[in-house]
């Protein structure tokens, strides 16, 4: 590694990595150490099952480009972040290299910080290789490439064009304005700026674990109840961005409270957000109908987890809960799942689940201190 890549790699790469250890360290722990054997398939045979169902599945394998577009743009704006920091004004230096140079060292950048997507990219090309799937194989190659190049021109624009950027911000148009304004969108902005990698792990793990419990759920075997509880851990982790986003609106959005907006359209937007949300798992839900899953257990997981996050949402205007106290009382609602699972059907629970989220939010909102 010469001077120039040193520089970089502590300047950018050492740095990312060091900030995001924790959410490393937690995603890679849900996603290899925490998935337990789905009908007799260990945590190798999972992620072989996972792949294959990329590579079958067009539209199950453009989630997963999102997704990984998703931690591309984090990359990105974290150099953005770097670049601006006065500190970090040294490295305008590399403007004085040549274009062919700069292009090779922030190359190397962006491949580092893409090293988790390259990795699992990797394992999907030589299982696509091997099992003969060489279009699905190849056009992950390609746009593994395509990121690759796309965050390196990004961070070079933004290394040479830093200051003009900084005094000429983009013009919006009106409607994107009024949209950006508009609170439910205030919120999800704020998970899509500062809960990125919390909300694309949790994604990964909840639709991952859906689509690899759901495609080993044969007709002759059918089991909903078990494909259930385990979709339903992945959506209990949601909890953890409901209570971020709280926190988040009683430190910045607080005034809120006191704004002339009636009761039954506050809920809405909440209800807005937490479906917002689950979007990804609804689009998961969608593609397993009716192969392998009956319409009717579609449909009652799609209510069973907005309920639940309705109703996560909505026990946080009780009091200010610590993160452990609110912790409890999610797991106190996944044992209550659980006791409904075996003596009850899921439309009862959803529906209660609703009727409580509905009961608590009405009388504990502006009561909330």
């Amino acid at each position: 590694m010469n001077y120039p890549a040193k520089i970089l790699f502590q300047a950018l790469i050492k740095s990312f990595y060091r900030e995001n250890a924790g959410a490393f360290l937690f995603f890679f722990t849900i996603l290899f150490l925490i998935v337990s054997p789905i009908h007799q398939a260990g945590v190798v045979e999972y992620h072989y099952a996972l792949i294959i169902g990329i590579l079958e599945n067009s539209y199950f394998l453009l989630l997963v480009f999102t997704l990984w577009l998703l931690y591309a743009r984090k990359c990105v704006a974290f150099v953005a972040d770097i670049l601006c920091r006065p500190e970090y004004a040294f490295v305008h230096i590399f403007n004085h290299l040549s274009k062919a140079k700069r292009f090779r060292l922030f190359f190397f950048v962006a491949a580092c910080l893409l090293m988790p997507v390259l990795l699992y990219a990797l394992l999907i090309i030589l299982v696509g290789w091997q099992r003969h799937y060489y279009f699905s194989a190849l056009l992950v190659t390609a746009y593994i490439l395509l990121l690759c190049v796309a965050a390196t021109v990004k961070h070079l624009i933004l290394l040479y064009h830093l200051q003009r950027e900084a005094t000429l911000p983009l013009k919006k148009a009106a409607w994107i304005s009024r949209l950006s304004a508009a609170y439910p969108v205030i919120l999800i902005q704020f998970v899509a700026n500062k809960q990125k990698i919390a909300w694309l792990g949790i994604k990964i793990f909840t639709c991952g674990i859906l689509y690899g419990a759901a495609r080993n759920n044969i007709l002759t075997d059918y089991d909903a109840a078990s494909i259930f509880w385990f979709f339903n851990f992945g959506i209990i982790a949601n909890g953890l961005l409901v209570y971020r986003i709280r926190e988040f609106e009683e430190m910045y959005l607080a005034f809120y409270r006191g704004a002339s907006v009636s009761l039954s359209r506050r809920g809405m937007q909440y209800a807005l957000v937490c479906f917002a949300l689950l979007i990804p798992e609804f689009i998961t839900i969608g593609m397993l109908v009716p192969v392998h899953l009956h319409y009717s257990d579609a449909i009652s997981f799609a209510l069973c987890s907005y309920s639940l996050v309705l109703l996560m949402y909505s026990i946080t205007f009780l009091r200010r809960f610590s993160m452990k106290s609110y912790l409890k009382m999610v797991l106190l609602m996944a044992c209550v799942q659980f006791l409904f699972l075996l003596f009850a059907t899921l439309t009862i629970l959803s529906l209660l689940f609703f009727i409580i989220a509905v009961t608590i939010f009405m009388i504990g909102y502006y009561r909330f201190e």
